[in-house]
């Protein structure tokens, strides 16, 4: 899971094939707007956690992310659902299921192909 800086400072990356520090400073440009310092914290402990890839380029550094968006979430989207599923079994599982009724017609179609295909 990542907290709200964390998930910014990821969704300017992904956008992104590198980013700098200042980068990510001008693009989270929101009140209040974080400290350079603070980004750059932030940027190096996903560095630490495997989120982003860090690569010298000159007196700076430039940051890549170490996956595809799309990846992060189905990871984390897994690490989740394994998880209600385990402290909460066959609720969890009704509870699922019982969402689906609020899932959009086609996309609920989609799943369904995806289920019987096992893909």
């Amino acid at each position: 899971m990542l907290g709200e800086l964390e998930r910014a400072i990821m969704e300017v990356a992904w956008s992104r094939q590198f980013v700098t520090v200042r980068d990510v400073v001008e693009a989270l440009r929101r009140s209040p707007a974080p400290a350079y310092t603070t980004v750059m914290t932030v940027m190096n402990r996903l560095v630490e956690k495997g989120m982003l890839r860090r690569r010298a380029d000159g007196q700076s550094f430039r940051y890549a992310a170490a996956q595809s968006k799309e990846h992060f979430l189905q990871q984390s989207s897994r690490r989740v659902v394994e998880t209600f599923v385990r402290h909460y079994g066959h609720v969890a599982i009704t509870q699922f299921i019982d969402a689906l009724d609020d899932v959009d017609p086609q996309r609920l179609a989609a799943l369904r192909r995806k289920f019987r295909h096992g893909s």
